[in-house]
Protein backbone atom coordinates (compact mmCIF):
# COMPACT_ATOMS: atom_id res chain seq x y z
CA UNK A 1 0.00 0.00 0.00
CA UNK A 2 1.11 3.68 -1.07
CA UNK A 3 1.41 6.22 1.42
CA UNK A 4 -0.23 9.57 1.87
CA UNK A 5 1.01 12.15 -0.36
CA UNK A 6 2.58 14.78 1.42
CA UNK A 7 4.11 18.07 0.51
CA UNK A 8 7.05 19.16 -1.19
CA UNK A 9 8.70 22.16 -2.04
CA UNK A 10 11.98 22.98 -4.06
CA UNK A 11 13.68 26.77 -4.93
CA UNK A 12 14.35 27.15 -8.18
CA UNK A 13 17.98 29.30 -9.23
CA UNK A 14 16.13 32.39 -8.51
CA UNK A 15 14.54 31.59 -5.35
CA UNK A 16 10.88 31.24 -6.18
CA UNK A 17 9.51 28.05 -4.30
CA UNK A 18 8.38 25.10 -6.62
CA UNK A 19 6.02 22.68 -4.75
CA UNK A 20 4.10 19.71 -5.10
CA UNK A 21 3.05 16.34 -3.59
CA UNK A 22 5.24 13.20 -3.30
CA UNK A 23 3.63 9.91 -3.14
CA UNK A 24 6.40 7.69 -1.85
CA UNK A 25 6.42 3.59 -2.11
CA UNK A 26 8.44 0.75 -0.55
CA UNK A 27 11.48 -0.51 -1.81
CA UNK A 28 11.55 2.46 -4.95
CA UNK A 29 13.58 1.28 -7.92
CA UNK A 30 13.51 5.14 -9.55
CA UNK A 31 11.75 8.02 -9.01
CA UNK A 32 8.95 9.59 -11.67
CA UNK A 33 8.68 13.59 -11.97
CA UNK A 34 5.50 14.75 -13.59
CA UNK A 35 5.69 18.91 -13.51
CA UNK A 36 1.94 20.53 -14.43
CA UNK A 37 -0.04 23.41 -14.76
CA UNK A 38 -3.23 21.04 -14.02
CA UNK A 39 -2.92 20.89 -10.02
CA UNK A 40 -0.91 17.92 -8.61
CA UNK A 41 -3.41 16.56 -6.36
CA UNK A 42 -5.43 15.98 -9.27
CA UNK A 43 -2.68 13.79 -10.11
CA UNK A 44 -3.01 11.30 -7.33
CA UNK A 45 -4.43 8.46 -9.49
CA UNK A 46 -1.42 8.66 -11.91
CA UNK A 47 1.16 8.97 -8.92
CA UNK A 48 -0.53 5.98 -7.44
CA UNK A 49 -0.22 3.31 -10.15
CA UNK A 50 3.89 5.30 -10.69
CA UNK A 51 4.13 3.87 -6.88
CA UNK A 52 2.55 -0.09 -7.92
CA UNK A 53 5.09 -0.03 -10.45
CA UNK A 54 8.14 0.73 -7.93
CA UNK A 55 8.50 3.89 -8.51
CA UNK A 56 8.25 7.41 -6.23
CA UNK A 57 5.95 10.48 -7.81
CA UNK A 58 6.65 13.51 -7.40
CA UNK A 59 3.92 15.64 -9.19
CA UNK A 60 5.16 19.17 -9.21
CA UNK A 61 2.78 22.29 -9.47
CA UNK A 62 4.95 24.50 -12.26
CA UNK A 63 5.92 28.13 -11.42
CA UNK A 64 2.71 30.76 -10.68
CA UNK A 65 0.26 27.68 -10.32
CA UNK A 66 -2.05 26.26 -7.66
CA UNK A 67 1.01 25.96 -4.91
CA UNK A 68 3.70 26.94 -6.74
CA UNK A 69 5.20 30.94 -6.19
CA UNK A 70 5.76 32.91 -9.19
CA UNK A 71 4.24 34.03 -11.87
CA UNK A 72 2.56 31.92 -14.65
CA UNK A 73 4.07 31.85 -18.11
CA UNK A 74 3.00 29.44 -20.05
CA UNK A 75 6.42 27.90 -22.17
CA UNK A 76 8.84 30.56 -19.97
CA UNK A 77 10.56 28.77 -17.33
CA UNK A 78 9.90 25.12 -17.75
CA UNK A 79 14.06 24.74 -18.77
CA UNK A 80 15.11 26.41 -15.66
CA UNK A 81 12.69 25.08 -13.39
CA UNK A 82 12.80 21.71 -14.40
CA UNK A 83 16.67 21.80 -13.87
CA UNK A 84 16.50 23.04 -10.50
CA UNK A 85 13.95 19.88 -9.46
CA UNK A 86 15.99 17.33 -10.55
CA UNK A 87 19.16 18.96 -8.66
CA UNK A 88 16.84 18.70 -5.70
CA UNK A 89 15.93 14.93 -6.17
CA UNK A 90 19.19 14.11 -6.87
CA UNK A 91 20.23 15.45 -3.66
CA UNK A 92 17.56 14.12 -1.87
CA UNK A 93 17.18 10.69 -3.05
CA UNK A 94 21.04 9.88 -4.55
CA UNK A 95 21.44 6.91 -7.12
CA UNK A 96 17.72 6.47 -8.13
CA UNK A 97 16.86 6.90 -11.77
CA UNK A 98 14.35 9.71 -12.62
CA UNK A 99 12.17 9.12 -15.60
CA UNK A 100 10.25 12.41 -16.93
CA UNK A 101 6.54 11.65 -17.82
CA UNK A 102 4.06 14.23 -18.66
CA UNK A 103 0.66 14.40 -21.20
CA UNK A 104 0.31 17.80 -23.51
CA UNK A 105 2.36 20.65 -21.35
CA UNK A 106 3.17 18.36 -18.81
CA UNK A 107 5.25 16.94 -21.78
CA UNK A 108 7.14 19.95 -23.01
CA UNK A 109 7.93 20.28 -19.09
CA UNK A 110 9.65 16.56 -19.35
CA UNK A 111 11.32 17.45 -22.61
CA UNK A 112 12.82 20.77 -20.74
CA UNK A 113 13.97 19.40 -17.94
CA UNK A 114 15.71 16.20 -20.33
CA UNK A 115 17.76 19.53 -22.31
CA UNK A 116 18.41 21.11 -18.59
CA UNK A 117 20.00 17.88 -17.55
CA UNK A 118 21.61 16.93 -20.51
CA UNK A 119 23.39 20.62 -20.69
CA UNK A 120 24.63 19.93 -16.81
CA UNK A 121 28.70 19.12 -17.49
CA UNK A 122 28.84 15.63 -17.18
CA UNK A 123 25.69 15.49 -15.88
CA UNK A 124 26.05 17.77 -12.84
CA UNK A 125 24.64 17.68 -9.92
CA UNK A 126 21.07 16.80 -11.88
CA UNK A 127 21.46 13.55 -11.31
CA UNK A 128 20.73 10.68 -14.40
CA UNK A 129 17.70 10.84 -16.54
CA UNK A 130 16.75 7.19 -16.85
CA UNK A 131 13.71 7.77 -19.52
CA UNK A 132 11.19 10.36 -20.35
CA UNK A 133 7.78 9.52 -21.79
CA UNK A 134 5.46 11.64 -23.34
CA UNK A 135 1.97 11.76 -24.27
CA UNK A 136 -0.21 13.77 -26.57
CA UNK A 137 2.89 16.20 -26.60
CA UNK A 138 2.40 20.42 -26.87
CA UNK A 139 5.73 21.40 -28.09
CA UNK A 140 5.64 24.98 -27.44
CA UNK A 141 4.10 28.29 -28.33
CA UNK A 142 4.13 27.70 -32.11
CA UNK A 143 3.35 23.72 -32.50
CA UNK A 144 0.11 24.87 -30.37
CA UNK A 145 -0.65 27.96 -32.05
CA UNK A 146 -0.41 26.33 -36.01
CA UNK A 147 -1.24 23.33 -37.52
CA UNK A 148 0.97 21.36 -39.70
CA UNK A 149 -0.23 22.99 -42.57
CA UNK A 150 -0.33 26.35 -41.45
CA UNK A 151 -3.85 26.90 -40.04
CA UNK A 152 -4.13 28.90 -37.15
CA UNK A 153 -5.75 26.92 -34.19
CA UNK A 154 -8.01 29.76 -32.80
CA UNK A 155 -10.46 27.76 -31.20
CA UNK A 156 -8.83 25.37 -28.98
CA UNK A 157 -6.14 27.84 -28.35
CA UNK A 158 -8.98 30.82 -27.13
CA UNK A 159 -10.23 27.75 -24.89
CA UNK A 160 -7.25 26.83 -23.49
CA UNK A 161 -5.82 29.91 -22.70
CA UNK A 162 -8.94 31.40 -21.20
CA UNK A 163 -9.49 28.15 -19.09
CA UNK A 164 -5.31 27.41 -17.96
CA UNK A 165 -3.30 30.27 -19.16
CA UNK A 166 -3.68 33.20 -17.79
CA UNK A 167 -4.20 32.93 -13.91
CA UNK A 168 -2.69 30.68 -10.47
CA UNK A 169 -6.05 28.03 -10.73
CA UNK A 170 -7.98 26.94 -13.68
CA UNK A 171 -11.23 28.74 -14.51
CA UNK A 172 -14.50 27.17 -15.72
CA UNK A 173 -14.30 26.45 -19.52
CA UNK A 174 -16.14 29.12 -22.07
CA UNK A 175 -19.49 28.05 -22.38
CA UNK A 176 -19.50 27.06 -26.33
CA UNK A 177 -21.86 30.06 -27.86
CA UNK A 178 -19.14 32.21 -25.86
CA UNK A 179 -16.25 30.51 -27.57
CA UNK A 180 -18.10 30.65 -30.82
CA UNK A 181 -18.66 34.66 -30.18
CA UNK A 182 -14.87 34.72 -28.93
CA UNK A 183 -13.32 32.65 -32.34
CA UNK A 184 -15.19 34.94 -34.68
CA UNK A 185 -14.18 37.80 -32.66
CA UNK A 186 -10.35 37.00 -33.21
CA UNK A 187 -11.30 36.48 -36.94
CA UNK A 188 -12.73 39.94 -37.26
CA UNK A 189 -10.43 42.13 -35.56
CA UNK A 190 -7.06 39.47 -35.60
CA UNK A 191 -5.99 37.09 -32.85
CA UNK A 192 -3.86 38.87 -30.97
CA UNK A 193 -5.23 42.49 -30.65
CA UNK A 194 -8.65 40.57 -29.22
CA UNK A 195 -7.35 39.95 -26.57
CA UNK A 196 -7.59 43.35 -24.77
CA UNK A 197 -11.40 43.00 -25.52
CA UNK A 198 -11.55 40.61 -23.42
CA UNK A 199 -10.42 42.34 -19.81
CA UNK A 200 -7.12 39.88 -20.16
CA UNK A 201 -4.10 41.40 -17.57
CA UNK A 202 -1.27 42.82 -19.33
CA UNK A 203 1.17 39.97 -18.38
CA UNK A 204 -1.36 37.74 -20.11
CA UNK A 205 -2.05 39.88 -22.97
CA UNK A 206 1.78 39.27 -23.19
CA UNK A 207 2.04 35.69 -22.76
CA UNK A 208 -0.76 35.46 -25.58
CA UNK A 209 1.04 37.75 -28.16
CA UNK A 210 4.26 35.56 -27.46
CA UNK A 211 2.23 32.54 -28.80
CA UNK A 212 1.24 33.45 -31.76
CA UNK A 213 4.43 34.92 -32.79
CA UNK A 214 6.98 32.01 -31.54
CA UNK A 215 8.91 30.17 -34.46
CA UNK A 216 8.51 26.33 -34.65
CA UNK A 217 11.01 24.06 -32.52
CA UNK A 218 14.10 23.20 -33.89
CA UNK A 219 14.00 20.03 -32.40
CA UNK A 220 17.35 17.83 -33.24
CA UNK A 221 18.86 20.95 -32.55
CA UNK A 222 16.99 21.63 -29.15
CA UNK A 223 17.20 18.03 -27.94
CA UNK A 224 19.90 16.81 -29.49
CA UNK A 225 22.31 16.15 -26.55
CA UNK A 226 19.57 14.42 -24.30
CA UNK A 227 20.62 10.86 -24.37
CA UNK A 228 17.95 9.10 -22.76
CA UNK A 229 14.95 6.71 -24.23
CA UNK A 230 12.04 8.71 -25.53
CA UNK A 231 8.68 6.93 -25.27
CA UNK A 232 6.11 9.41 -27.64
CA UNK A 233 2.31 8.37 -26.96
CA UNK A 234 0.30 10.37 -29.09
CA UNK A 235 -3.64 9.72 -31.10
CA UNK A 236 -4.22 8.98 -34.54
CA UNK A 237 -6.89 12.12 -33.86
CA UNK A 238 -4.93 14.22 -31.80
CA UNK A 239 -4.45 17.61 -33.34
CA UNK A 240 -1.13 17.14 -32.04
CA UNK A 241 -0.21 14.06 -33.82
CA UNK A 242 2.47 15.21 -36.73
CA UNK A 243 4.77 16.99 -34.01
CA UNK A 244 4.59 14.02 -32.03
CA UNK A 245 5.65 12.34 -35.23
CA UNK A 246 8.09 15.12 -35.78
CA UNK A 247 9.55 14.53 -32.38
CA UNK A 248 10.06 10.66 -32.18
CA UNK A 249 12.25 10.90 -35.61
CA UNK A 250 14.25 13.62 -34.72
CA UNK A 251 15.12 12.21 -31.38
CA UNK A 252 19.31 11.75 -31.00
CA UNK A 253 19.00 8.90 -28.79
CA UNK A 254 16.75 5.46 -29.09
CA UNK A 255 12.45 6.71 -29.34
CA UNK A 256 9.64 4.77 -29.65
CA UNK A 257 6.07 5.78 -31.43
CA UNK A 258 2.93 4.53 -30.06
CA UNK A 259 -0.29 5.44 -31.20
CA UNK A 260 -3.73 4.61 -31.73
CA UNK A 261 -7.51 5.54 -32.13
CA UNK A 262 -7.86 8.08 -30.06
CA UNK A 263 -7.76 12.03 -29.68
CA UNK A 264 -6.08 14.61 -27.37
CA UNK A 265 -7.88 13.08 -24.39
CA UNK A 266 -6.28 9.58 -24.85
CA UNK A 267 -8.24 6.01 -24.15
CA UNK A 268 -10.49 7.64 -21.58
CA UNK A 269 -11.55 10.15 -24.36
CA UNK A 270 -12.79 7.58 -26.45
CA UNK A 271 -16.62 8.49 -26.85
CA UNK A 272 -17.75 5.02 -28.64
CA UNK A 273 -17.68 2.31 -25.56
CA UNK A 274 -17.15 -1.11 -28.15
CA UNK A 275 -13.99 0.74 -29.64
CA UNK A 276 -12.68 1.72 -25.89
CA UNK A 277 -13.32 -1.88 -24.46
CA UNK A 278 -11.30 -3.17 -27.41
CA UNK A 279 -8.64 -0.75 -26.66
CA UNK A 280 -8.53 -2.05 -23.09
CA UNK A 281 -8.81 -5.71 -24.24
CA UNK A 282 -5.43 -5.03 -26.27
CA UNK A 283 -4.16 -3.79 -23.01
CA UNK A 284 -4.91 0.23 -23.33
CA UNK A 285 -1.31 2.37 -23.09
CA UNK A 286 0.22 -0.33 -19.97
CA UNK A 287 0.51 -2.55 -22.85
CA UNK A 288 3.32 0.20 -24.41
CA UNK A 289 4.84 1.76 -21.30
CA UNK A 290 5.56 -1.30 -18.96
CA UNK A 291 6.98 -3.16 -21.75
CA UNK A 292 9.15 -0.49 -22.75
CA UNK A 293 10.57 0.12 -19.65
CA UNK A 294 11.17 -3.13 -18.84
CA UNK A 295 13.20 -3.36 -21.95
CA UNK A 296 15.09 -0.17 -20.98
CA UNK A 297 16.28 -1.79 -17.26
CA UNK A 298 13.81 -0.04 -15.48
CA UNK A 299 10.76 -1.20 -13.13
CA UNK A 300 8.13 -2.80 -15.40
CA UNK A 301 6.72 -5.69 -16.75
CA UNK A 302 8.43 -7.67 -19.59
CA UNK A 303 6.74 -9.17 -23.18
CA UNK A 304 7.47 -10.93 -26.03
CA UNK A 305 6.96 -7.60 -28.62
CA UNK A 306 9.71 -5.75 -26.65
CA UNK A 307 12.13 -8.21 -28.81
CA UNK A 308 11.21 -5.46 -30.94
CA UNK A 309 13.75 -3.00 -28.69
CA UNK A 310 16.27 -5.08 -28.70
CA UNK A 311 19.85 -3.16 -28.50
CA UNK A 312 20.54 -4.49 -31.88
CA UNK A 313 17.26 -3.21 -33.52
CA UNK A 314 16.62 -0.03 -35.16
CA UNK A 315 16.71 3.31 -33.14
CA UNK A 316 13.54 3.47 -34.50
CA UNK A 317 10.32 1.39 -33.08
CA UNK A 318 6.46 1.92 -33.09
CA UNK A 319 3.90 0.69 -31.81
CA UNK A 320 0.26 0.89 -33.78
CA UNK A 321 -2.83 0.09 -32.12
CA UNK A 322 -5.47 -0.87 -35.39
CA UNK A 323 -8.78 0.90 -34.45
CA UNK A 324 -10.97 -2.59 -36.07
CA UNK A 325 -9.16 -5.78 -35.07
CA UNK A 326 -8.24 -3.96 -31.41
CA UNK A 327 -4.98 -5.79 -31.88
CA UNK A 328 -1.52 -3.89 -31.66
CA UNK A 329 1.15 -4.00 -34.47
CA UNK A 330 5.03 -3.47 -33.44
CA UNK A 331 7.54 -2.89 -35.59
CA UNK A 332 11.20 -1.51 -36.61
CA UNK A 333 11.15 1.41 -38.51
CA UNK A 334 14.02 2.89 -41.05
CA UNK A 335 15.95 6.33 -40.00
Amino acid sequence: MTAAARDHHCPSHDGTVLRGRWWECAHAEGIVLIRTPYDADRHAPIARSWNERGYHCLVQDVRGRYRSEGHWSPYTHEHDDGGAVLARLAAERPGLPVVLFGASYAAHTALEAARAAAEAAGGGPLGPVAAVIVLVPALGPAETAWGPDGTPQIRHRIGWWHEHGRTPRSEPPLPPAELDRRVAHARERGVIEVAADWGWSPRARAGWRRLWTAQRLDLPSRYGRVAAPLLVISGDDDFFHADAQRLARSWNAASHFASGPWGHGLVGGVADTAQRARITAAGGLAHIIDPWLSAHGLPGTAAAWTGVLAPTAAPRTRSLLDPASGTWRHERTPP
